[in-house]
């Protein structure tokens, strides 16, 4: 929990990938000087709907689900974040989902009243803030496009599909897809029963549309590179 270096910023493995990256030196280091890591073992509740907007997050590294409770209090994931992936929006009073770690994850904190601050003197920041926002709308565009497949098998290769695109995001190769979300979580993204999502992997690898290095590394076959 010390604070960051300005030569830990400059070598943030994802500065690249977010909207600090417009800084220059000095900037950076007056950002930094009010950012912190903070590493979370998994299944750890970061932020939770209802509570007042204290921090904005990113991901450095590791997994993050989205989601919110229904009626009967139980969750629907909304989706999963990846490394340079932001959470936390700083719109309103109050926080609208819960957000939880899939596994161990290492994350960037900045308070909010900071981050505000350094929004409203720094046009460059702010724009590329803004640009990072509509990745909560992504989030419900990619679920309403995976909910509206007709066929289980359909729902769960789009899923692959998907972290496999956010793999390549992160520079890594499309191929193997790492699922570290449980099936329960894949099952609940997707709206479907548990056991309906083991068979829809059973059909996909029957008909080769995949196959299975292990439980949780899955290969799309004829993916295209």
């Amino acid at each position: 929990m010390d604070k960051y270096q300005a030569s830990k910023c400059l070598h943030c493995p994802i500065r690249s990938k977010i909207y600090c990256s417009c800084l220059d030196v000095e900037n950076l280091k007056d950002f930094s000087d009010n950012a912190k890591h903070e590493t979370f073992d998994k299944k750890v509740i970061i932020l939770s709907s209802g509570n007042e907007i204290n921090s904005i997050y990113n991901i450095l590294d590791g997994i993050i689900k989205v989601y919110q409770l229904n009626e009967d209090g139980n969750q629907q994931i909304i989706g999963f974040l990846y490394p340079g992936d932001f959470f936390g929006s700083h719109e309103g009073g109050q926080y609208q989902f819960f957000a939880e770690t899939v596994s161990q994850a290492k994350l960037c904190k900045i308070p909010i009243k900071k981050f505000r601050m350094h929004l409203s003197k720094n046009a460059g920041i702010r724009d590329k803030f803004y640009e990072a926002t509509t990745n909560e709308l992504s989030l419900a565009r990619e679920h309403i496009n995976i909910l509206t497949k007709n066929s289980a098998e359909q729902k769960v290769l789009d899923f692959i599909r998907m972290i496999s695109l956010r793999q390549h995001k992160m520079g890594q190769p499309i191929n193997p897809v790492h699922l570290i979300m449980p099936r329960i979580d894949i099952a609940n993204y997707l709206g479907l029963r548990l056991e309906t999502v083991s068979r829809a992997f059973t059909k996909l690898k029957a008909n080769n549309s995949i196959s299975l290095n292990n439980f949780d590394s899955i290969i799309i076959n004829n993916a295209i590179s």
